[in-house]
C-alpha cells in the first residue's frame, strides 16, 4: 500500500494539485491540506480493498495517527504514517532532528514517516503576501536561499541513518502563486 502512496507523490497530478493547494492556502502551514489531498487521491485511485484514513485512532492506545492505509481484509494491521511539515529554518537547521524521528516514527511505532519541508522564494512570497494580506506571515523568514542546502544534508543523513527503515526523497517545485519547492523526506519501516 505504501508503494501506491509513493506513486501518488511522484505523479504529475499530485504536482498539479499541490500547485492549486499552494495558490489557495499560501498563508497556511499546509500539513493538513497535503494529508487530505493524499487521502483523496489514494481513495480515488486505489479504493476497493484498501483505503486511506486521516486521523486514524490506534486500537488499544489513546493516540491518533495522521494517516493510515487500511486493507479491509486486515483491519487489525493498518500501515500507520505520521506527517510533519516544516520550513528550512525550523528546528535549527534540522541538525538534531533524530529526536523527532525517534518520537514520531520509532516511539509511536509508525510504519511510515513523511516530513515535508516547504521552501519558497522569500522575495516572491513576501511580495505576494503584501498584495493580499494586511500582515504578512513569517513563512518568508523561514525560507532559505536555494544554494543553502545544509538543512537538506542534515535531514538526508538523519533519514538515511535511521535503522530498520528505507529512506525515500522527492522534490516537487510549483510556480503559483510564487515558486515553492516541497521537499519530501520519507521513511518506510522495513518488514
Amino acid at each position: 500500500m505504501f508503494k501506491q502512496l509513493l506513486s501518488i507523490i511522484e505523479s504529475d497530478e499530485f504536482r498539479v494539485q499541490l500547485t492549486e493547494l499552494n495558490d489557495n492556502f499560501f498563508n497556511l502551514k499546509q500539513e493538513i491540506q497535503i494529508r487530505n489531498l493524499l487521502v483523496e487521491l489514494f481513495n480515488r485511485d486505489f479504493k476497493g480493498e484498501e483505503r486511506a484514513i486521516a486521523e486514524y485512532r490506534v486500537p488499544n492506545k489513546d493516540i491518533r495517527i495522521d494517516l493510515a492505509l487500511v486493507n479491509k481484509n486486515n483491519k487489525e494491521n493498518p500501515f500507520k504514517i505520521e506527517l510533519k511539515y516544516h520550513f528550512p529554518k525550523d528546528k535549527g537547521g534540522f541538525s538534531k532532528y533524530q529526536e523527532s524521528i525517534q518520537k514520531h516514527f520509532k516511539d509511536r511505532e509508525s510504519n511510515g514517516f513523511i516530513l515535508i519541508v516547504c521552501n519558497s522564494k522569500a522575495e516572491e512570497r513576501e511580495s505576494f503576501e503584501k498584495m493580499w494580506l494586511s500582515k504578512e506571515t513569517i513563512f518568508s523568514e523561514l525560507s532559505l536561499d536555494k544554494n543553502d542546502y545544509k538543512w537538506k544534508e542534515n535531514l538526508k543523513s538523519k533519514f538515511e541513518e535511521t535503522s530498520n527503515a528505507q529512506a525515500h526523497f522527492f522534490e516537487i517545485t510549483v510556480e503559483n502563486p510564487f515558486e515553492t519547492t516541497y521537499h519530501f523526506f520519507i521513511l518506510e519501516r522495513k518488514q
